[in-house]
């Protein structure tokens, strides 16, 4: 068995290849779950495509609060089934991209006693190692979890000096994961996907699917950056849109009740507050969670209905944090980047959805040819595309070899070494890198955590110039198209 994933994987538009053959199967959507998929169905014997609208993992998956969970919320509701899913899939992203995802200590402090006190404190972590008895095995010792402890009063202050003190009597700390760049963990899996013979085009969108009487037989997309319409055909296509589901099952006729979206948000902070654990406070009925991320913080993660202003969502959230965190004295200029995603909802309430969705459009709907999966977090996203892609092969009625992704290493799971504009270049002609915010902000991690330096964007901009022949104009087009990204992006004082 292969240790790490193709060491070449370099990610090439061509629709040529796109449009020249029937695949087995074609994936419409090119979030982690999309990808995940891609790199599965490929390396288990399928031809595969991908197409994605805008840029890989460049819309939910980009909205992230930077940690990989293995559940231990879900002791509330004892869904042990969905926290066995996210102890394994924790485990396994550990394992395939030690470069990326490492452990990382949570801890919230205990105020009193009874149910959200120190008492059943204790017993939520003592059920939640029992839970997870396996979740080191096969990792090396420094992506290893430890168990769970209790606090005491000083312990708790020490980690977070300024945290309230009455009332205070110690604290839970447990360990899960955080993930340190979430845009470049994408791109390992479509490396990954490319390196197991997937061809994957970003900024070709699905705009309706080609039929053969009833039965799915491909998509005819519009080149974004060309305009041309291809047709891309397969023997199966499967809907990976993510919160676009919805969207895409219109284009073939197939009107289901819709999904509640809800809008998600994190707040990108300019200072760390947090130390080097981060920091559970609760807000009403849930936790707000004050992430450390390299030298700064996140906060998140707050919902709301996805038909809400969204010029609203970042204050709320800053509110929120104000009350949640009252020693930390934020302010609103300590907002220097607002992530946001939609997610999907249940029955329109303020809640997440429990569960992934994988439809059988054969099965349920009488139109052959037509899968589609909805996800609901990144950190299972692996283990729903395998879920999703042994139906496909179900009904490709190919048998095809056994899931290899939750063993086999992500080799381009990192961030890229060298100068910036050597990288730059790796990300154009090997990361397929076509707009300035696709390098910017998925490729390079310039602008993930706020505004980028203009040196820095003038670097990268250059080395795409050169690479993709853009005119002074098209450049200019670039620049502008990147900077709407940060427009509203921070908190409006007052």
């Amino acid at each position: 068995m292969l240790s790490s994933a193709n060491e070449g994987g370099s990610v090439k538009r061509d629709l040529g290849a796109l449009a020249e053959r029937e695949h087995d199967l074609l994936i419409v959507g090119g979030g982690i779950h999309g990808v995940a998929a891609a790199w599965d169905a490929a390396d288990r014997g399928l031809s595969v495509a991908l197409v994605e609208a805008d840029d890989f993992g460049s819309r939910t998956s980009w909205n992230s609060l930077k940690t990989i969970h293995g559940g231990l919320r879900y002791l509330q509701t004892l869904d042990l089934r969905r926290m066995r899913e996210s102890i394994r899939e924790r485990r396994t992203l550990l394992h395939i991209a030690p470069q990326l995802v490492r452990p990382l200590p949570f801890v919230v402090p205990s105020y009193g006693h009874g149910m959200k006190g120190r008492e059943a404190l204790a017993v939520a972590l003592r059920l939640n190692d029992l839970v997870s008895a396996d979740r080191n095995k096969g990792l090396p010792p420094e992506q290893r979890i430890p168990p769970g402890r209790l606090l005491s009063r000083g312990e708790v202050l020490e980690l977070f000096p300024g945290i309230p003190a009455a009332g205070l009597n110690g604290g839970a700390r447990w360990t899960d994961a955080q993930v340190e760049s979430s845009e470049r963990l994408t791109v390992g899996f479509v490396r990954a996907a490319a390196a197991a013979g997937a061809v994957l085009a970003n900024h070709l969108e699905a705009e309706t699917f080609l039929r053969s009487g009833s039965r799915v037989t491909g998509v005819r997309c519009r080149d974004r950056l060309g305009d041309a319409p291809i047709d891309v055909r397969a023997r199966l296509v499967l809907n990976a849109a993510g919160p676009g589901m919805d969207s895409v099952l219109s284009l073939a006729g197939i009107a289901r009740p819709a999904t509640p979206l809800l809008r998600a948000a994190n707040l990108v902070l300019s200072r760390n507050l947090a130390g080097s654990c981060a920091l559970g406070a609760p807000t009403g009925t849930r936790l707000l969670f004050l992430v450390p991320w390299r030298d700064r913080s996140i906060v998140g993660t707050a919902y709301w209905p996805a038909p809400s202003p969204e010029r609203d969502d970042a204050s709320s959230l800053l509110e929120e944090a104000r009350r949640a965190y009252p020693w930390a004295g934020l302010v609103a200029g300590d907002v220097t980047l607002v992530h946001r995603g939609l997610v999907p909802g249940r029955d329109g309430a303020a809640g997440l959805v429990t569960r992934h969705r994988l439809i059988d459009h054969e099965r349920d709907d009488h139109v052959p040819g037509l899968i589609s999966v909805q996800g609901v977090k990144y950190t299972t996203a692996r283990g729903v595309a395998q879920e999703a892609i042994d139906l496909a092969l179900s009904r490709l009625g190919r048998r095809g070899g056994r899931c290899r992704t939750a063993s086999v290493r992500l080799a381009h799971a990192c961030p890229l070494e060298g100068s910036l504009e050597a990288r730059a270049r790796i990300a154009a002609r090997d990361e397929m890198a076509l707009t300035l915010a696709d390098a910017v902000l998925r490729r390079l991690d310039l602008g993930t955590s706020g505004t980028p330096e203009a040196a820095d964007v003038d670097i990268a901009e250059a080395v795409l110039a050169a690479e993709h022949g853009w005119s002074p104009q098209h450049r200019a087009t670039e620049r502008i198209a990147l900077q709407a990204t940060y427009v509203n992006a921070g908190v409006q004082s007052g």
